[in-house]
């Protein structure tokens, strides 16, 4: 076993004393300079933050729509689960650029929202891209477009201006050379990018402790994030519930268990985290979050440590298992 396996953290969850399931997790922490402070496993690792990169993606709205309502553009960084409420947003964005629920080129799936789901079935419908997840996101790229002068057929081609701008974001918010910026095609159609761990740290302290020339427009996300956590993700959804929780902190989850927290406050000043749970476990991801910031000084209150519980309960209620979270953290 080499150095950095042997630094991995891991989520391992047991069963009658025995470990059943593990997940190995690398993670980076970075300072308000966007210096590692923190690993473990392997910082470089060069990983998709898939959906953690809407607030990137948002960006140039941002900057482009100064005036733009904070409820709005909450909506454009959100994976958000189809509730009324999420869906009147995307439209308040869509009206914006003249475009309808026709010019969002997501695709569709059911609704996260249980409920939401539920009434489509009840009723008989089915779902629109209106549901999909990052319809929001769409929206938004579609006023990126007009606001910016740039055409909104192909805005979600890898050639696309707007595209090709957002992929010259990540490497300047992370730090890295454009090269180091990988290019695959994310779920919803539109480019996704990879980038080193410790790189998604930068961006995220970047949120946390906005500077230079995107400032103003890394604050209004900030803001936006955390003043409409609902919007960001929906009922009993990770990001929804823990922003609220730690004043200063914003979170945005993506697909196959990554996940990005910044935080404004911490023992150590602003911090920007970026972790990656490798075998792409959802369930592990709170887990993780809750045990990096405790790493990082956060106090867990009760209402914390409830997102996460250390014990496995069956259907009949009677406890069956726990969870252990270990973080050899290396510090530099």
């Amino acid at each position: 076993m080499t150095q950095t396996e042997s630094q991995v953290a891991r989520v391992v969850f047991t069963r009658g004393g025995v470990d059943e399931s593990i997940h190995t997790v690398h993670l980076a922490v970075v300072d308000a300079d966007g210096t590692l402070i923190a690993s473990c496993g392997d910082p470089a690792l060069v990983t998709f933050p898939r959906s953690s990169s809407k607030p990137v993606q948002a960006l140039p709205l941002a900057l482009a729509a100064p005036e733009l309502p904070s409820d709005e553009l909450a909506i454009a960084c959100a994976s958000h689960a189809g509730t009324a409420e999420h869906r009147l947003a995307v439209l308040r964005l869509l009206e914006r650029s003249g475009s309808t629920v026709a010019d969002l080129k997501c695709g569709m799936h059911p609704p996260f929202d249980a409920a939401v789901a539920a009434e489509l079935i009840r009723a008989g419908e089915t779902a629109t891209p209106l549901h999909h997840n990052c319809s929001g996101k769409h929206a938004g790229m579609l006023l990126s477009c007009v606001l910016n002068g740039w055409p909104k057929e192909g805005y979600t081609e890898h050639g696309h201006p707007l595209q090709i701008r957002i992929r010259e974001l990540h490497a300047e918010l992370g730090g890295v050379d454009l090269q180091q910026v990988e290019v695959g095609t994310d779920g919803c159609s539109v480019p996704a990018f990879a980038l080193p761990l410790s790189a998604a740290a930068r961006i995220f302290v970047g949120l946390a402790q906005p500077l230079g020339e995107y400032a103003e427009a890394l604050e209004r996300i900030f803001s936006a994030m955390t003043e409409h956590p609902f919007l960001v993700a929906g009922p009993g959804r990770l990001d929804t519930t823990l922003m609220p929780l730690v004043p200063g902190l914003v979170a945005k989850m993506g697909a196959e268990a990554f996940y990005g927290i910044g935080l404004r406050d911490s023992p150590r000043g602003p911090l920007g985290v970026a972790f990656k749970i490798m075998d792409g476990g959802e369930r592990a991801r709170a887990h993780v979050a809750l045990g990096v910031l405790e790493a990082l000084g956060v106090p867990l209150t009760s209402e914390l440590r409830a997102l996460a519980p250390d014990t496995l309960h069956n259907w009949a209620g009677r406890e069956v298992g726990g969870v252990r979270v270990e973080l050899p953290m290396v510090w530099a």
